[in-house]
């Protein structure tokens, strides 16, 4: 299968749909996070630099006759860019129409794509069904493998933030990346994996929606003696929480009424990681606990929006 760098000069294609007034929902949580998306070298202040590696999928609404961009990777390097960081996405693209959808949507949000590749075939995409309240997600296309070159290792170690997760196929060249890296293992609970991947990541990220409060530290607990020391784990409209320096740290969900939760734990591991690595707060205790507070209330707003973060299209079917 042929691969070739992205050409982002242009995409074809019109314009995406914006959200209208949801868009709102988002503009009213940036005006606290955009603040903290920031690094002070020295006198000089700079935005924070985040690159997000792995899947980009179109995700297909056929109810509804639209479609959205989605996948862990993609949704992180967007929400980076919603956040006021600057974001690039590291993944693979299909070379047809739902491709110049996924690559125009991070485009349009700002997402440097230089680093990209593409493929000769269709691109990731899966079909969402809503029945009697619940999702159901089927894959139609799976995500391409990603091949690293060093010139591509150079450029991620340029970043202050890598984001990987258990779906990038990475892992091979974690010990290769020194910037701090963020690992979304999502509801993986397995300790032989905690012990592979943990020693060489600096913050985990744990899904743990069905979990008592007792089995959520315990877990966190173990990716920590595993060898990662910052661990947190989103629950859904339970909370979530944070285990950082050997300290359990616990945050309340806000309660909204979701319109649509897909991304949801992808917004909350990119709002927690970006305070957390830029706040300016005296204390560890205090860094966490606005961290947690911080991702609630911007994963809070996510859920309000369309598909992982709004931005769709009519149906490409």
């Amino acid at each position: 299968m042929m691969r070739a760098r992205l050409e982002t000069d242009s995409v074809p294609g019109s314009r995406l749909h914006t959200c209208g007034k949801l868009d709102l929902v988002i503009v009213v949580c940036l005006v606290t996070t955009n603040t903290l998306a920031k690094l002070h070298d020295g006198k000089k202040e700079r935005h924070l630099k985040i690159i997000a590696i792995g899947d980009n999928v179109v995700d297909l609404y056929p109810a509804d006759k639209k479609m959205f961009l989605g996948g862990h990777a993609a949704n992180t390097a967007a929400f980076a860019t919603m956040m006021g960081l600057d974001s690039a996405y590291l993944g693979t693209f299909g070379n047809d129409a739902r491709s110049d959808f996924a690559r125009r949507t991070l485009i349009e949000l700002g997402v440097d794509l230089s680093h990209s590749l593409q493929y000769d075939g269709p691109n990731a995409f899966t079909t969402m069904k809503i029945t009697t309240g619940k999702r159901h997600q089927t894959v139609g296309e799976p995500v391409q493998e990603l091949q690293l070159s060093r010139d591509d290792i150079a450029y991620i170690n340029t970043f202050d933030l890598v984001y990987l997760n258990n779906e990038s196929g990475a892992d091979a060249f974690l010990s290769a990346i020194t910037a701090p890296t963020i690992y979304d293992f999502s509801t993986i609970d397995d300790d032989r994996i905690f012990k592979k991947i943990a020693p060489q990541i600096d913050l985990a990220y744990l899904s743990g929606k069905a979990k008592s409060d007792d089995d959520v530290e315990a877990l966190c607990r173990r990716v920590a003696a595993a060898g990662c020391q910052r661990v947190v784990c989103s629950r859904g409209l339970r909370g979530s929480a944070a285990l950082v320096a050997d300290m359990m740290s616990w945050q309340q969900a806000l309660g909204v009424k979701a319109v649509d939760a897909l991304g949801a734990g992808d917004a909350y591991i990119t709002c927690f990681a970006a305070t957390l690595y830029s706040s300016q707060k005296p204390t560890l205790d205090a860094k966490v606990s606005e961290s947690l507070s911080h991702a609630a209330k911007f994963a809070s707003a996510q859920v309000q929006l369309p598909g992982s973060f709004g931005h769709g299209a009519t149906l490409i079917a």
